[in-house]
């Protein structure tokens, strides 16, 4: 079987299978675009985010790939909540509305680019350009507004695929966890086990098709740090999300970061 996995037969059937799910994720979008016009256009950011919830369960069925989501809390729906998942793909942003609760993502300008996806990304979730001081300070404010106005907020902190070795994932930077202890909202580590299996980010496209396992741990109460501790604060979601990582992927413990 490992020999037929690096034969060209089997590298075709993954390119096949690459292009429908390609096709899928547009035909699905431009399907849902004009109601997600609607939203953008009456006003209506938590339908927009909750159609995206549902959008995200319709392709991943379509494509056949099997969720295990692994729910350790319940959710207060009055709260707002700083979802801090890895990031080693592509799709991570695709599979992170799994987790139930409307919220909004705070990602890279260049996901704007995308067509149709970009539109719903732009009109109900914050955008960063990284290379500019000042919109990055600017974004930071929107995040906290966000949160004030009962929204949740997803922030890959690695800052983007920075890994060279999934699933070991590369350091924190500070930015959500200086937002939580400064707003007072739990921060919720979230394990995205098998995206860089399924998608990863090699230059080929291949999309595997595979289990994939989702962990929404227990939120973290940031009262208990303050700003001049937020390295151990860090350390303590990045322990928990790499440790998970290593029992899903079967590897042996990292030393702690």
């Amino acid at each position: 079987m490992k020999h037929f996995k690096n034969t060209w037969f089997w590298k075709l059937i993954l390119r096949i299978y690459g292009a429908y799910c390609i096709l899928l994720f547009v035909a699905t979008f431009t399907l849902l675009f004009p109601l997600f016009v609607f939203a953008d256009k009456f006003n209506r950011p938590k339908f927009g985010l909750i159609l995206n919830h549902y959008w995200a369960h319709i392709f991943f069925f379509l494509i056949g790939v099997r969720m295990e989501i692994t729910q350790k809390t319940d959710f207060d729906k009055s709260t707002s909540y700083i979802l801090c998942p890895n990031h080693f793909s592509f799709l991570d942003v695709a599979i992170l509305p799994f987790v139930p609760i409307p919220f909004k993502f705070v990602g890279k300008i260049s996901i704007a680019k995308v067509p149709f996806f970009g539109y719903m990304f732009k009109a109900f979730h914050i955008t960063v350009d990284r290379s500019k001081m000042r919109q990055r300070y600017a974004t930071y404010q929107q995040s906290i507004d966000a949160l004030a106005k009962g929204f949740s907020l997803a922030v890959f902190p690695e800052g983007g695929i920075k890994s060279s070795q999934p699933p070991q994932m590369h350091t924190f930077k500070e930015g959500a966890f200086r937002m939580a202890v400064e707003t007072g909202a739990m921060v919720v580590p979230v394990t995205l086990a098998d995206n860089w299996h399924m998608f990863p980010t090699d230059g080929k496209y291949f999309f595997r098709r595979r289990k994939c396992r989702v962990v929404i741990h227990e939120p973290i109460d940031p009262r208990k740090y303050t700003l001049d501790n937020l390295k151990d604060f860090q350390n303590e979601v990045y322990n928990l999300i790499q440790t998970e990582l290593n029992t899903l992927n079967n590897l042996t413990p990292h030393p702690v970061k």
